[in-house]
């Protein structure tokens, strides 16, 4: 991006990107006046709208998916294995139920959204048929890791209920494509299974201690909950009606809008307690890349509702977050611990040390998303800044699978707990993929932004 169009974005938010963490902020950027394209940009990220969809095709088609097909995607038993060497070999035999659901879910959105290849779908309904066949635990839970054949591992059910949610995702979109009743059953309860272990005082995920702060070791909060249920909810509920889930998707929508966002710092904190209060010694603590991530799902959701203003509320929500974490000297967006004021153990502002793929993607999905319904001009601009510097850092050259994160400088870099082999089968597609459908429109749309459901 050139520097004159920078700072233009910065001074039209009116959140220098200096001063913006250590402020307290009172008002937030719903005092924005956007400035907008008359009609969208002939170029984006140096390319017409149709070199763009081209280039997105070709990464999806001809690198990502191809190098999946070596060894990712178990042809013989169904499902996907994510320990990987570069070639494309397979390093671990462990199937995860997370790959399992996520996996499921990319093929089969692959196949509803992209042409109806039936080796997609073939693809999607071996996998779906692996995962019932071997990690299904019965009443809605799932176990968590499997061997290549489906014997389970150590750790038996999953004690936390991301796993049992992505199984979920996985069935609906499969449910969308087939139309299979079993499978719509089977997710449904998954969902419900998780919703009454969150719900449980004793259910233990984690905590932030790690941020220095004490906190219950059962029973929190968490916005990564939220956000997962927001995403399946708003995709199962455009193709199927079921009025007890859509009051469970606008209490989830409520929860992250009204209670995990801090209007006092204009963040939104990860962790609650379990009536949703905030934790003493938590309240200017944010994990950026969940909060960012979760606004465009609530985006999405305000299109399904025809709810303008929830939409400009979470668009508005993510320009700040970007804005204040992203790296202005060497360029990525910082989207692990954030800080709105000095600690003891950090300074304020966001931590720097790694920059994740996955979060990466996340920006370029909102950003593209708030391009093609506002044509918002910060939107064109950090869509190019954020591209520009995943393509730069991300690909591994020979195959189309990105690393899974960098450092500050851009060098690649060890996630903590997560194997170095580990290859990544969900946000780098789901990314390209949304950005083709959103680059589809704008094109039928004739350099018009897209209307407003």
């Amino acid at each position: 991006m050139k520097r004159r169009h920078f700072i233009g974005t910065v001074l039209a938010a009116g959140i220098p990107g200096a001063r913006a963490a250590s402020a307290r902020v009172t008002r937030q950027t719903t005092t924005l006046q956007p400035c907008t394209f008359q009609r969208l940009p002939d170029t984006l990220a140096g390319m017409s709208l149709q070199q763009l969809r081209d280039d997105y095709r070709d990464r999806l088609f001809n690198r990502y998916l191809p190098f999946w097909d070596k060894g990712g995607y178990d042809k013989q038993l169904g499902g996907f294995m994510c320990e990987l060497n570069d070639d494309g070999s397979v390093f671990s035999d462990e199937k995860y139920i997370w790959y399992q659901g996520r996996g499921i879910w990319v093929y089969s959105f692959l196949y509803n959204n992209f042409g109806r290849d039936p080796r997609f779908l073939k693809i999607a309904e071996k996998s779906k048929d692996f995962m019932v066949g071997h990690m299904y635990a019965g009443n809605g839970k799932w176990f968590e890791k499997v061997r290549r054949d489906g014997t389970v591992m150590e750790g038996g059910v999953g004690k936390v209920v991301y796993g049992w949610l992505f199984a979920a995702a996985g069935l609906c979109e499969f449910y969308k494509a087939t139309r299979d009743q079993k499978v719509l059953a089977l997710a449904k309860e998954s969902i419900w299974s998780a919703v009454r272990a969150y719900d449980d005082p004793d259910y233990a995920h984690g905590d932030v201690t790690h941020i220095g702060v004490e906190t219950p070791k059962k029973g929190l909060r968490f916005q990564g909950h939220s956000m997962v249920l927001i995403r399946i909810l708003s995709q199962l509920l455009s193709y199927h009606d079921d009025p007890r889930l859509e009051k469970l998707q606008r209490e989830q929508v409520k929860l992250v809008m009204n209670k995990f966002w801090n209007p006092e710092y204009g963040i939104v904190n990860e962790c609650l307690q379990h009536d949703y209060s905030r934790i003493p010694g938590t309240e200017a603590h944010m994990f950026a890349g969940h909060s960012l991530e979760t606004q465009w799902m609530i985006m999405v959701d305000a299109l399904r509702t025809k709810d303008r203003v929830l939409f400009r509320k979470a668009k508005d929500r993510v320009r700040r977050l970007l804005e204040i974490c992203w790296d202005y000297l060497f360029e990525g967006w910082a989207d692990e611990d954030f800080f709105a004021v000095d600690t003891p153990e950090h300074r304020r502002g966001p931590t720097y040390e790694i920059k994740t793929m996955w979060a990466q993607c996340e920006v370029l999905v909102a950003c593209m998303m708030i391009l093609e319904y506002t044509g918002e001009v910060w939107a064109k601009e950090w869509y190019e800044r954020a591209r520009a510097f995943t393509l730069r850092t991300m690909p591994v050259e020979g195959h189309g699978v990105w690393r899974q994160a960098v450092d500050r400088r851009g060098k690649n870099i060890k996630r903590e707990g997560i194997s170095s082999k580990r290859k990544g089968n969900f946000h780098q597609p789901r990314m390209m993929m949304l950005n083709l459908l959103s680059l589809e429109r704008m094109i039928a749309n004739r350099d018009k932004c897209t209307p407003f459901p």
